[in-house]
């Protein structure tokens, strides 16, 4: 194997590692609570369900490297943004420790979307953790989801959206950063604590639904990761059903 090659294949092994590293530590900490808590019930079975919702997350991954090696792996379905939201906000606030206040946001009567569902909280949890890496200090983390309409007016999509929004107070990006921030393997981490491939997945996921992503962020400012993604049950065509009779680029 060639050493571009290789060092390829070393950044796409790391950017898998992140990404089980994320879900295992989600599962680590709600067992770790289960254990100090074992005589509340109550508090048992909640984090058992969380536990329970990280793996399905890591099942996710593996869906996603189907997904890149040309096998299905995506499973379409619509899914309640309110209720997926609602969710992520017990699963960020054991995630992202005590100095991250996590702030949710839904509109009223929003729409459900059609997606793979564990591969957006996969993409959203990673995204959570940029926002904290980006936060050493602490701060806010803000979920965001509203009907809206596409990032570029003259487009005409196929069907209604909906906008969600991982928005953060941290130390935002320089204009030069903001222009690569999505690109695959780029990174301003130190080696061994990010593989530039959290923004690049997370594009790949909101095009590949049919949907766009947007990045705002400026210096000391914070940043705001902004998915749009279709809404179900209006007519358009499934892209995984799309897909099937595509072929594969």
């Amino acid at each position: 194997m060639s050493q571009p090659n290789r060092s390829a294949l070393g950044q796409l092994a790391g950017g898998i590692a992140h990404d089980m590293n994320n879900v295992l530590h989600a599962v680590q900490g709600a067992l770790g609570t289960i254990l100090r808590r074992v005589e509340d019930a109550e508090k048992v079975r909640e984090m058992a369900r969380l536990a329970s919702d990280a793996a399905e997350r890591g099942a996710s991954v593996v869906r996603r490297l189907l997904a890149f090696s040309g096998k299905p792996g995506a499973a379409h379905e619509d899914a309640d943004v309110a209720s997926l939201l609602e969710g992520l906000h017990a699963i960020l606030r054991h995630t992202l420790g005590g100095t991250i206040e996590v702030v949710t946001e839904v509109a009223a009567a929003l729409p459900a979307i059609r997606a793979d569902r564990r591969q957006l909280e996969t993409v959203l949890v990673n995204l959570a953790i940029n926002a904290r890496d980006a936060m050493p200090g602490g701060g806010r983390l803000t979920l965001r989801a509203s009907a809206s309409p596409p990032p570029e007016p003259e487009a005409a999509p196929a069907r209604p959206l909906v906008r969600i929004a991982v928005a953060d107070t941290g130390q935002g990006m320089s204009a030069d950063v903001l222009r690569r921030a999505s690109e695959a393997f780029f990174t301003t981490k130190p080696a061994g604590h990010g593989t530039g491939l959290g923004l690049a997945m997370a594009r790949e996921f909101a095009e590949g639904a049919g949907g766009a992503l947007r990045i705002a962020s400026e210096p000391g400012r914070g940043t705001e990761v902004t998915l749009w993604l279709p809404a179900a049950g209006s007519g358009a065509s499934d892209p995984a059903s799309s897909a099937t009779g595509a072929s594969a680029t």
